[in-house]
Formats: C-alpha cells, sequence, structure tokens
C-alpha cells in the first residue's frame, strides 16, 4: 500500500483541514458551555446547587476526566469502524447530548450527560490525526495541524461570548439547544457528505479488530521506559491543569470576584483565548527558526504561572483582567512547541500511541483542577485560593522541561 506521505495532495484536502477544524469548534463550545452557567441562577436553581463551587467544578471535572480516559482507551476506533464513520457517530452522540442537557432537570442528570459527552468526545484528536496523516504529505502535515488545532483557543475565545449571549437572551435550556443543532444540522452533515477516509488513491489498510489493540499495546513499551516521555507527560498534565481551570472558572472569577458586568465578562472572556490563539501561532514560528523546543515551552509555561500570580494580589478589576490575558498569551507560546518536541522524543513507529497516551494522562489529571478550584473557592471564600492552583501547577510543570534544554 502507498503511503499517504507519498501520493499526490489533491485540492480537496483543505476542505477536510476546514471541516475538521470546525469539528473542534464546535467540541469545545460544548466542552466549555456549563463554565458560563456557573454565574446563572436560573441554572444554579434547576440543578438545585445554588452557587455551589465544589458541585459546579465538579460538572467540569467529570467531563474532562472522561474525555482523558476515553482518549486513551478508545483511540483505535478510527481504524475498527472507518474515521469518517467514527466522527459522524461521535458528532450525532454530541448533538443529542448537548440536547438532552438542555432538557436535563437535576444535577445527576447533567452530571451523567457530562461524563457521556466525554466519552463520547474522547476519540477526537485520534481520529483528527489520522486524517491528517492519510490526507496530507508529510511536508504539510504541521500547516494541517495547525488548522484543527487553533479550534481549541478559538472555541473558548467564541464560545465564552456566544454561550453569555445565548443564555442571557434565550435562556440556558435554548442555549444548549442551540448548540446541538450546530452540532446535528451543521457538523454532521459535512463529515457525512463532504469528509472521506481518505484520498481515492490512498486506500486504508483493512485492520482486523484486534490488531489495533495489540499495536497499540506493544508501542506503548517504546516510550513507557524513557525518563524523556515523562518530563512530556509532567509538562502537558501542568499546562491542562491550567486550561481546564481557566476554562472552567474564568466567568465566575470576572463576575464574582473582579465586579464585572456580564457584557464586559464577554470581552474579557474572549480575550484571554484570543491571546492564546496569538501565542501559538507566534512560538510555533519562534520554534522553527531557533530550531529549540525545549526552552520555549520553559519560558511559555514559567511566565504563564508568573503572570497569574500577579492577577491574584494586583487591585484593579481592569489590570487584572489584562493580566489573564497576558497570562494565557505565555500558555499558548508554550504549546506547539511541545508538540515538535513530542515528535522528536518519542520513536517513529509510537508517535501516535505516545502523543495520545501523554494527552489522555495529562487531560484526566488536568480534570481534577475544576474541582480543586471549586472546593478552594468554597472552603475560603476567595477566588485568589483557586487561582494558586493554576499558579503552583505551570511553576511547578515548566521544571519539567529543564532537564531538556540542553539537548533540545
Amino acid at each position: 500500500m502507498t503511503d499517504a506521505s507519498d501520493v499526490q495532495p489533491t485540492k480537496k484536502r483543505w476542505a477536510i483541514a476546514f471541516i475538521l477544524f470546525l469539528a473542534v469548534l464546535s467540541a469545545f463550545f460544548d466542552r466549555i458551555s456549563v463554565a458560563v452557567l456557573f454565574t446563572n441562577t436560573d441554572f444554579q436553581n434547576a440543578m438545585g446547587t445554588g452557587f455551589n463551587p465544589t458541585l459546579l467544578g465538579l460538572l467540569m471535572t467529570s467531563f474532562v476526566f472522561a474525555y482523558g480516559c476515553s482518549g486513551v482507551l478508545l483511540s483505535f476506533v478510527g481504524d475498527i469502524y472507518g474515521l469518517r464513520r467514527s466522527l459522524a457517530i461521535g458528532t450525532a452522540c454530541w448533538g443529542v447530548l448537548m440536547a438532552l442537557m438542555g432538557g436535563a432537570g437535576s444535577f445527576t442528570a447533567m452530571l451523567t450527560l457530562r461524563v457521556l459527552l466525554g466519552i463520547a468526545e474522547g476519540p477526537q484528536f485520534s481520529i483528527t490525526n489520522s486524517l491528517v496523516k492519510r490526507w496530507f504529505p508529510r511536508r504539510e502535515q504541521a500547516r494541517a495541524n495547525s488548522i484543527w488545532m487553533v479550534g481549541s483557543p478559538l472555541g473558548s475565545a467564541i464560545g465564552f461570548p456566544l454561550m453569555i449571549y445565548l443564555e442571557t437572551v434565550y435562556g440556558w435550556r435554548t442555549a444548549f439547544i442551540l448548540l446541538a443543532a450546530l452540532n446535528l444540522a451543521v457538523i454532521l452533515p459535512l463529515v457525512l457528505f463532504v469528509l472521506r477516509d481518505g484520498p481515492a488513491e490512498v486506500a486504508p489498510k483493512p485492520v482486523a479488530q484486534a490488531a489495533p489493540q495489540s499495536s497499540y499495546l506493544s508501542q506503548v513499551g517504546l516510550f513507557c521506559r524513557d525518563w524523556r516521555f515523562w518530563m512530556l507527560v509532567i509538562f502537558n498534565s501542568a499546562a491542562l491543569i491550567y486550561l481546564w481551570g481557566l476554562n472552567s472558572w474564568l466567568p465566575s472569577y470576572l463576575v464574582r470576584e473582579r465586579g464585572f458586568d456580564p457584557r464586559q465578562t464577554s470581552f474579557y472572556s474572549f480575550l484571554p483565548f484570543f491571546m492564546m490563539f496569538l501565542g501559538e501561532v507566534l512560538a510555533a514560528t519562534l520554534s522553527d527558526r531557533l530550531g529549540r523546543r525545549a526552552i520555549v515551552c520553559f519560558v511559555g509555561l514559567f511566565m504563564a504561572g508568573l503572570s497569574m500570580y500577579a492577577v491574584s494580589v494586583v487591585a484593579d478589576a481592569q489590570t487584572a483582567a489584562l493580566l489573564i490575558a497576558v497570562s494565557a498569551f505565555f500558555w499558548g507560546a508554550a504549546l506547539p512547541p511541545l508538540f515538535a518536541l513530542s515528535l522528536q522524543i518519542l520513536p517513529p513507529r509510537a508517535i501516535a500511541a505516545g502523543v495520545g497516551m501523554f494527552n489522555g494522562i495529562g487531560n484526566i489529571i488536568g480534570a481534577l483542577s475544576p474541582l480543586v478550584m471549586g472546593a478552594l473557592i468554597a472552603s475560603t471564600g476567595a477566588f485568589s485560593a483557586g487561582l494558586m492552583v493554576l499558579v503552583g501547577a505551570t511553576l511547578l510543570g515548566s521544571l519539567a522541561m529543564l532537564p531538556l534544554v540542553r539537548r533540545y
């Protein structure tokens, strides 16, 4: 069989990359949707929680934990059932689950649906990477990956103000229904009628059901004994503690701690993730030119933690909001070099398994962030205690890059 990197590129490949971007964007809307509702009284009353930071944080933690476990354990579903079919089934599940969340009448129901959403979205990362590998020559795969990867920060940058607008104007239940419609009426048809597993001249190799699991387990041993891999795991786990903590508590922090009006909250919820996007773009270019990935990773995550610490000590609300954006910029700068660094460290035959492993472990650990922050906020009555989780994680996690700086 001809490898995808050897085939003649087709014009359709960039349309494929754009569909993958839209799918990631929509999925991120779903992921952060409940975070905006942490300050919504109607939502709190419907769930029977009131403003209980621990329980509200659990809604985000339950999703991220299920998402991380699913990413590790179900990463092979695309190989077994086909990439387009697997993504279509996943997208349909996202839409149905979001619609059911719009009708949820209790905290237990919402928590269960969030867990199911995490399981359904978990394989998206591996499916997307596999589609890029099949559609794009090696020389274009970094650019193709960058197209869908920016769906993550833009998903938060657009998703927070969008969700604030929808729940303010139409109510939180209608907001969930509209997000469900985005998945079912826009993303699902694109996946079904435009997306394909690969170009016509690249026929995916049939795979027996047991083969992907066996291959996956054999590849794990290639990198699990490499201490450099565990430095990537520590660094990525710290980065995801920051990401999920920020995604969960940013709107509530701006409203309850800093006294912003919801309209101002829309802008200041958008700004950090737009800056995160800029950080990703600039750091990708810088690390390519320098050829030194580890130092860019270290500086990015360390400065993200330092800036977040400054947020907790400044008195002015707008200054604090701007410092959050600065912190997010540095966080964004730390991530593209990390994935480039993984390509240098992981064995060539185990790159997909290795990336899936350190991303899955990172999400499982990062899942604790919303819950721990919520518990600290509840016990101390101050959001600054919750911010210290982000500060501590990023400062300590950045140190994992220091042993790699001299060589990489």
